[in-house]
């Protein structure tokens, strides 16, 4: 019987183990699931921001810009209209380039849907090139408050795959240890280098593509996407293609390199303050202000403290 009964007790144990193992991994299969469709979710959710928004946009923008067109043209054939025929056809030429030439920016850059697009993602991104901006009241007024509530949505979303893709390198760093008979522990530098390797390869075919789509030199099109990836977007560089497959691309690569740059940067960042940290605790050590313990655990009364220049203290609560 007890035999019988230490048989059935280890079984018990198995199955329980067995039971809670299948619990752990399908909670963590439910997890995976549901940080995927939450991150799916949220690019949707901007996807559709950027749409609606570039919508009403081209609904404010693209009537004014047409009636602005309208006038130009109008005043443009009233005085033709007051010239003879033969000075008329001497005077078409030049009159039209005073009309691009007094013309605002915006009548040079057309409000259709798919730049609109791309002037959101300026928005929201903080990038702002300066190309392309609202004129009228009614425009200025909801890029404000497109603004106040598109900056923090897409900085969640890029939060949030800047996350995925950080995982996604600690994975292809702990495959790399294995692959070279490595631990699986994954060291905190190696990382840092293949998210860098990673930042510049995308900086690197985003410029090969930008130098040959638009014809710039390839150091101009590495600072256009650097000066873009940064957020910085100074606007004396912009591209002027035009065509769906451009447009696609360029807010592909504008993403992507908002968060493998981020990520970069966040890294030097956290970098740079442990080592103004290294700096302040060397400096009090130096002025006799830094403490060392004697004792191991925590500090209490009575516990014996030596401060930088060797001085033994006592503690006091």
């Amino acid at each position: 019987h007890y035999f019988i009964q230490s048989n059935l007790s280890h079984d018990v144990k198995e199955g329980r183990k067995s039971c809670e193992l299948r619990c752990r991994r399908k909670r963590m299969r439910c997890s995976i699931n549901g940080k995927a469709i939450a991150a799916f979710a949220t690019f949707c959710t901007v996807l559709v921001y950027l749409a609606v928004g570039a919508a009403i946009f081209q609904a404010i923008e693209e009537t004014h810009e047409r009636d602005q067109r309208s006038e130009y043209e109008k005043e443009l054939i009233e005085l033709l209209g007051n010239v003879d025929e033969e000075f008329q056809k001497e005077l078409e030429a030049p009159c039209h380039m005073v009309e691009v030439l007094q013309a605002s920016p915006n009548m040079t850059n057309s409000w259709t849907f798919a730049p609109t697009v791309i002037f959101c993602l300026t928005v929201v991104t903080t990038i702002g090139y300066g190309y392309m901006y609202p004129v009228t009241d009614e425009g200025r007024g909801f890029c404000i408050f497109f603004a106040l509530i598109g900056i923090p949505l897409f900085m969640a979303c890029l939060a949030v795959y800047a996350q995925h893709t950080a995982n996604f390198i600690r994975w292809v760093c702990k495959k790399l240890r294995k692959l070279f008979g490595g631990k699986d522990e994954v060291n905190e530098k190696v990382q840092q280098v293949v998210t860098l390797l990673f930042c510049l390869i995308v900086i690197i075919t985003f410029s090969g593509y930008l130098s040959y789509k638009e014809g710039w030199n390839y150091f101009d099109s590495i600072y256009f996407t650097f000066i873009s990836f940064t957020t910085i977007g100074f606007g004396d560089l912009y591209p002027q293609s035009e065509d769906t497959l451009f447009y696609f691309l360029f807010v592909f690569f504008i993403v992507l390199g908002l968060i493998s740059l981020g990520t970069v940067i966040e890294a030097q960042t956290s970098n740079f303050s442990k080592f103004l940290n290294f700096i302040s605790n060397t400096c009090e050590c130096m002025c006799g202000k830094c403490v060392t313990v004697e004792k191991e655990g925590m500090i209490e009364d009575g516990d014996v403290l030596r401060n930088g220049n060797g001085n033994v203290e006592e503690a006091r609560a």
